[in-house]
């Protein structure tokens, strides 16, 4: 069969197995509500998000500067951007962008340059990024939390000319030596010398150079929860996409709009769906340097905003925190992210009267997404007529590490309820960057994201890592990341999912589960690592922990003051052994084999190093 012939058969397969879903009898009433709310985006999707999409075909010249430039033209006056006693308008943002790239001129950057950027959120962070592309540079936006050879390696794998860092986290350059004798410069800003040096520059505007849509605008770092972060290419074209995607269809934003935002700007949801979403809709954009839970409604509430981003640690924090006059009667109206857990959601939309909740699933580099429109509890959203779209979920063995395939070679694809790897399906000559993988600076990296021969031999597909299921109502549900999941008595256990039932245990503030290696065990047993609100109760968790079937619940239990989080509240990748645990500092808990846990002493803990203990 040739490859168009395959291809045409996929998509009436595809169609013959949509016409038996529909034909299968009357849609169940949840399938209907859902489908009405979808249908009601339909004219913005055609009339405000279709149009950014065409102009976003790579080789067309648009970027988010032109836009603020367009915007400075037409609403001049009207604010784009402001923290606590600082306010832009798009005039003075266009401006300041002006200014900012003369002097990076003087510094020596010029059009293909790549630019590091180290700071905090504020105003200027976002000025010197756009004009480095008003000269048609790549901004890498380094985390600032990163020191040492983390650090080093972002900067140096960036290939950066110039290393602009805030004030106050110099020190963190200045302590890698390997970073100065691989750039040209390192300059600081906030009140330092690249402010002095645009400051006495000349105020006449600086046309912007020529871009494609198609072109870098920025490097964005992945999470680096395991390993060394990887620089990824985002595009202009991606930025405007799904700019007016967060902007027009997940928050909806209309007149007298603002959104508050306490995410990092070096990451992909404060900067392509915030920042981007706002620049595309001409919302205003109020900041904090950096996330508070006990400032966060007082900013709502003295910045009148009326929409916010999350992530789902970011939730737990805010419920976690003593109510405050700020959060009744509150101007927001919706709150869009990722990671909330489905035990917090009821209580997330209640406590803080949140009229809808917009949860998405996404990766930066990713070349597509899921959102939920409808608020369905603990899904990430839906994918109508699912079959005829190019993210699917297929098979793949946990055990094994490797995808299931059929008899002709090719992946198999999930059906309701079965858990998979999510993936989508690439195009050999896709219109735009948004709908292609644009990879990793390492060739090597970009590699490792692609699987091949799915759905015909030679396609491609990118691999986003994960692994979700869909219901009879094509939701799709979050299960884990791949690796996460581990083998404890010939079954698979899913990290997120235990995590998610003893955190339903009414002391249980925080919780982060991984498999651990034991003596005489196969397979790796539960380790949950556990923040609690006062004493740990033995007894209540044991009787949450029953929720879970036997293999899955933890069989040892730590007790912490704090999990340890990425600049992005995500937590980091937990990797654990017998040798890093001491009875005598940790409070260490084991669960006996009627499933009650007792406090683990040094005698306890030395039977169970020693393979004696009975798990």
């Amino acid at each position: 069969m040739t490859p168009l012939a395959r291809r045409l058969s996929n998509r009436l397969d595809d169609l013959r197995g949509l016409a038996r879903e529909l034909a299968s009898g009357a849609p169940r009433p949840s399938y209907r509500d859902a489908l009405a709310t979808e249908l009601g985006l339909v004219p913005d999707a055609v009339t405000r998000v279709l149009p950014w999409l065409l102009r976003a075909r790579d080789d067309a010249d648009w970027s988010l500067l032109r836009v603020v430039d367009e915007h400075a033209e037409r609403l001049p006056w009207a604010l784009a951007l402001e923290q606590d006693d600082e306010r832009l308008t798009w005039r003075q943002l266009s401006a300041a962008t002006s200014r900012y790239a003369r002097a990076l001129l003087e510094l020596g950057v010029r059009a293909g340059d790549v630019v590091a950027l180290i700071g905090h959120n504020s105003p200027d962070f976002l000025v010197i990024l756009l004009a480095v592309t008003r000269l048609g540079g790549v901004t890498a936006l380094v985390n600032n939390r990163l020191e040492g050879q983390p650090l080093a390696h972002a900067v140096l794998a960036a290939k950066s000319k110039l290393v602009i860092v805030e004030r106050g986290l110099e020190q963190h350059v200045a302590a890698r030596p390997e970073i100065a004798a691989g750039v040209s410069r390192v300059v600081t800003f906030r009140r330092g010398e690249l402010d002095e040096l645009a400051e006495a520059t000349s105020k006449e505007p600086l046309p912007r150079a020529r871009v494609r849509a198609g072109d870098d605008f920025c490097y964005i770092y992945t999470s680096g929860t395991t390993g060394l972060p990887k620089p990824c290419h985002v595009t202009h074209g991606m930025m405007l996409v799904r700019g007016a995607l967060a902007g027009v269809l997940g928050f909806g934003y209309r007149p007298g709009d603002k959104l508050y935002s306490v995410l990092p700007l070096y990451h992909s949801s404060a900067l392509m769906l915030g920042f981007g979403g706002c620049v595309v809709t001409a919302t205003p954009m109020a900041l904090r340097a950096a996330f508070s839970a006990r400032a966060f409604f007082p900013d709502v509430v003295r910045y009148h905003a009326t929409a916010t981003l999350y992530i789902g640690e970011l939730c737990r924090y805010l419920l976690s925190t003593p109510p405050c006059p700020e959060e009744r009667d509150n101007p927001l109206r919706i709150a869009m992210g990722n990671g909330l857990r489905a035990d917090l959601w009821d209580d997330f939309q209640r406590r803080f009267g949140l009229a809808e909740l917009r949860e998405f699933y996404g990766a930066t580099e990713a070349p597509g997404g899921i959102m939920n429109f409808t608020s369905r509890k603990g899904s990430v959203g839906r994918l109508p007529m699912r079959r005829l779209l190019p993210l699917r979920l297929v098979r793949y063995d946990v055990e094994r590490d490797l995808h299931v395939r059929g008899p002709d070679g090719l992946c198999v694809e999930c059906g309701p309820g079965e858990v998979g790897e999510l993936i989508v399906l690439l195009k050999d000559n896709p219109l735009t960057s948004f709908q292609d993988f644009k990879g990793y600076t390492d060739e090597a990296a970009t590699k490792k994201k692609l699987l091949f021969d799915v759905r015909a031999p030679g396609d491609r597909a990118f691999r986003s890592g994960d692994l979700l299921r869909f219901d009879e109502d094509d939701y799709f549900y979050f299960v884990d990341r791949i690796g996460d999941t581990f083998r404890f008595k010939g079954e698979n256990v899913s990290t997120a999912e235990v995590a998610e039932i003893i955190g339903q245990a009414r002391f249980v503030t925080a919780a982060q589960v991984t498999g651990v290696a034991l003596p005489g065990v196969d397979g790796r047993a539960g380790f949950a690592s556990v923040v609690c609100d006062g004493a740990f109760d033995p007894v209540e968790f044991s009787r949450t922990a029953s929720e879970l079937p036997d293999f899955a619940q933890p069989r040892l239990v730590q007790v912490t003051h704090e999990l340890a989080t990425t600049g992005t509240f995500k937590l980091t990748r937990k990797q654990i052994s017998l040798d890093s645990l001491d009875p005598a500092r940790d409070e260490l808990w084991l669960r006996a084999p009627d499933g009650a846990y007792a406090r683990l002493d040094e005698a306890g803990f030395a039977a169970l190093r020693e393979g004696r203990a009975r798990v």
